[in-house]
Formats: C-alpha cells, sequence, structure tokens
C-alpha cells in the first residue's frame, strides 16, 4: 500500500431525501475532495451491509468497522437552518480499530457525526497534521432521534490536534465561548457561512469573506472547507492562503448537490484569487 497522503476518521452515512437517499457524512466529502487534489486517500469508518454507497469510494483506501446498520440521517432545511433527525448509528470507531498501515498519514482529519469517536484516536498520529471538526461528538438525539447540541465541558482534549474547525452554529452562536477557545488551541477557525470565517492564530483573529455565490444545497459545505483548510495549510503553511482557499473550495460545494459541487484545485485557486 502507498503512504496515506490524507486519512478522514467517521461515519460514512445515508441522508434521507423524499426521493432517495444520497451519501453523507464529513468523512464521504472529505475524502472526495482530498482524492479530487490528487492525493493518496483512506477512510477509517463503520457501515453495515445496506450501505448503499461503497462503490462510489472509487481510488479511495476504505477500511470500515462490520456493523448491522449504516448510520442515516434525515435533514429538514429551513434556509440555512438545519433539523436532524438520527434513524440508525453504526458501530464507534476505537483505537484499536485503527490499522497500522493507517497511522502514518501526512494529514488525519478527525470528523464525526454521531458521537462515533473515542478521544484516543488523538493520540495515534504524533507526526501528522491534525485538524478537529467537533461537531459531532456535540451530537446528541432523544427517543425519536431528534438531534440536538450538548456543549463541550473540556475542550482541552482536542489540544493535541494542529487545528480545531467548527461553525458558529456548533457553537450554538454563543460567542463568547471563542475568546476562550481560541486560547486553548494552535488554530482556531469558526465558519460564519456567507460571512466567510475567523481564523485565530498566534492570539490573533484574522477574517476571511466568502465568495459570494448562489446556494442551491449547503449539505457539506462545512465538511469541505474544513478539508480545504488542512490540505492548503498543510500545504503552504499560510493562514491567508488556506481559509482563501478553503472559502473558494466551500463556494462550489454550495453550488450543486451533495459531491457534485466539488471543484478542481485549478478551478478553486481561480476563485480563491478574487477574493480579497
Amino acid at each position: 500500500m502507498q503512504s496515506i497522503d490524507f486519512l478522514a476518521i467517521g461515519h460514512v452515512c445515508h441522508d434521507w431525501t423524499p426521493s432517495e437517499n444520497v451519501l453523507g457524512g464529513t468523512t464521504s466529502y472529505a475524502s472526495f475532495f482530498a482524492r479530487k487534489m490528487n492525493l493518496q486517500t483512506a477512510i477509517l469508518t463503520s457501515f453495515g451491509s445496506d450501505f448503499e454507497f461503497q462503490n462510489r469510494f472509487q481510488n479511495i483506501s476504505l477500511h470500515s468497522i462490520p456493523s448491522k446498520k449504516t448510520t442515516f440521517f434525515k435533514n429538514i432545511y429551513d434556509g440555512s437552518h438545519r433539523q436532524q433527525f438520527l434513524l440508525e448509528k453504526s458501530n464507534n470507531i476505537l483505537t484499536n480499530h485503527i490499522p497500522k498501515d493507517f497511522r502514518q498519514p501526512k494529514m488525519v482529519l478527525l470528523g464525526p457525526i454521531a458521537n462515533e469517536l473515542n478521544l484516543g484516536v488523538l493520540d495515534n498520529f504524533e507526526n501528522s497534521m491534525i485538524a478537529v471538526c467537533p461537531q459531532g461528538w456535540m451530537r446528541r438525539w432523544n427517543s425519536d432521534g431528534k438531534v440536538f447540541h450538548e456543549m463541550l465541558d473540556d475542550w482541552s482534549v482536542f489540544q493535541k490536534a494542529d487545528m480545531v474547525i467548527l461553525s458558529e452554529e456548533d457553537l450554538n452562536f454563543q460567542m463568547d465561548l471563542i475568546p476562550k477557545l481560541a486560547e486553548f488551541f494552535n488554530i482556531l477557525v469558526v465558519t460564519k457561512g456567507e460571512n466567510g470565517a475567523d481564523v485565530f492564530f498566534n492570539n490573533n483573529k484574522h477574517t476571511y469573506p466568502s465568495f459570494q455565490t448562489k446556494m442551491i444545497d449547503p449539505t457539506g459545505a462545512g465538511d469541505i472547507f474544513a478539508t480545504a483548510f488542512l490540505i492548503r495549510f498543510s500545504e503552504t503553511k499560510d493562514i491567508s492562503q488556506a481559509a482563501k482557499f478553503a472559502n473558494a473550495a466551500a463556494s462550489f460545494c454550495i453550488e450543486k448537490k451533495g459531491i457534485e459541487g466539488i471543484a478542481s484545485r485549478e478551478e478553486i485557486l481561480q476563485r480563491a484569487s478574487k477574493i480579497t
């Protein structure tokens, strides 16, 4: 097996729509994007025999922990706000599930979607650049499957990561938390939808506007942003280039449905050059 450039960890899933199930999950969007960037890409995930999209992961090393069912969400949108229901959940991902040949990637993105990822996984990638998308660790659900957020008590568990990327919505718009979180992490990125993103680095706040475009489907935009930011920062070690690249990549994502909105590197760089 070739050395891995990019490893995504977390559940792939089915997202319900009135007409059909579609492929979802942070790791799905992240891995497809990384592969589009010509990176050797791998996924550590869990799904059942009912998973409909395994054949979509061409040229991606896919390691799945067997499960009876595949994680299944129903998403209801009201503008940019999303109400979620968790209908099924695959098995959790533990430290001992990491294959030996998955332990030395250049980059790792931790993207749980249903609190399925053991935090001990963070201890296994000392030589990798690690990005954490904590949204899935904050998801809880009631007996009807309705998903709600529960704020983390201890954010310091993510200090081993090189960057933490989340949205204002992930914080339930508790903006007073952001300066406190910025003190914990090397890089904290807070995405703000059409208002771009704030990046906290070296005790300084930098704001980067989004590329204004027509939104068709916001699903996956945050995942694409996080992946693009990690990849470009790994390449350049430049916050500004990474943020503009990520904003441009996310803007393509919302222009089409699902993974159809993943653009080429050339298209993203061209659009990023237009973001001031």
